[in-house]
């Protein structure tokens, strides 16, 4: 697969798609519950939350990624409508210079009376001077059909040229009123993730040491040697290994601290790829691979709707970001809520 920015299947038809969705189709946010009363309901009030803060998280990070690309795509509309304009203003200037042509011809053989055969004859003195009169005004007939069907053509080419840059303007007009509107919607996505992630981390600050233990769970090792092979994913698997032991923070993307979809993001730049931004756009690049054919470098993507994604490492474990209070590391691959792989 050729590397670049924006691998796979992530087109711009892709990210209209994505953002329709994001903005249509969730429910608003869950009414706040109340406090927990003790440490024990502080955790389990920490799971939903958690949760409900990774997927706002990971909504807004693709929301952003749409959002981008309307702004790239008004940004390459809003070029083109300038040379549009100039092309239209061109062909207005020649049709206007061979409008004048074509009344000069025509005052030109209105002047010299000379504007049909009966009025040459009547005219003539002579059959020679109806001869010559006669050569004149074939001449003056050819000029000025001539100049008629240039006239033609440069109307044709103008009405192009006005038709091409008013559709220009439109569709620059169209997309920058498609990225105003989702600019509105990521910055609501974003306040809605804040209000979660606040809650969860005084949750978190609720938790007694051993209940903070018990929730990043047992330390799981990683590779015992070195990791063999080659590819972008390979070479991202590395990256990402030099940044275990790194903490959690939703919405960071290194190099001090990661979310999930920032882990592997940054993990990938370094091996030559740019991905999306959030987890669920990542599930689309590259292809898809079965849980049972899982190789070192893949990502592995969790929950549905995707909320949460990491780097297979083998042995039925991978490395990444994973919750608020903890850090950089490995941990097991869930069939419980494993979703899909995608190979890059």
């Amino acid at each position: 697969m050729t590397r670049g920015t924006l691998v796979g299947r992530y087109t711009m038809a892709t990210a209209v798609a994505v953002l329709l969705a994001l903005f249509a189709g969730f429910a608003p946010a869950v009414a706040q519950p109340q406090p927990p009363g003790n440490a024990a309901e502080a955790a389990e009030q920490l799971k939903q939350v958690q949760r409900e803060a990774e997927a706002l998280t990971e909504e807004w990070h693709a929301a952003t990624d749409a959002l981008d690309a309307r702004q790239s795509e008004l940004a390459a509309l809003q070029e083109a409508v300038t040379p549009t304009r100039a092309a239209a203003d061109a062909a207005k200037a020649d049709e206007e210079q061979f409008r004048q042509q074509v009344d000069a011809v025509t005052m030109s053989a209105f002047e010299s009376g000379k504007l049909d055969q009966l009025n040459a004859l009547l005219s003539s003195g002579s059959p020679q001077e109806f001869i010559e009169q006669m050569s004149a005004l074939e001449t003056i007939a050819s000029d000025y059909r001539e100049v008629l069907d240039q006239l033609v053509v440069v109307v044709d080419q103008t009405t192009r040229a006005q038709a091409a840059a008013d559709v220009a303007a439109h569709r620059a007009q169209a997309a920058a009123d498609q990225a105003a509107s989702a600019e509105q919607e990521v910055s609501a996505r974003k306040r809605d993730a804040e209000i979660r992630i606040d809650e969860a981390e005084r949750l978190l600050e609720r938790l007694t040491p051993q209940q903070r233990r018990e929730r990043t769970g047992p330390v799981e090792t990683g590779p015992s040697g070195p990791i063999v092979g080659s590819g972008a994913g390979v070479e991202a698997l590395r990256a990402a290994q030099t940044q275990l032991g790194k903490p959690y923070k939703w919405g960071a993307e290194g190099p001090n601290s990661f979310d999930c979809s920032g882990l592997t993001s940054w993990a990938f730049k370094r091996a030559g790829i740019t991905l999306p931004r959030s987890s669920s756009q990542q599930a689309n690049v590259g292809r898809s691979v079965p849980m049972a054919d899982l190789r070192p470098g893949d990502l592995v993507f969790s929950y549905q709707p995707i909320s949460h994604v990491g780097i297979y490492v083998g042995d039925g474990k991978m490395l990444a970001a994973p919750q608020t209070g903890d850090v950089v590391k490995y941990q097991k691959v869930s069939s419980r809520t494993f979703t899909s792989a995608r190979r890059i």
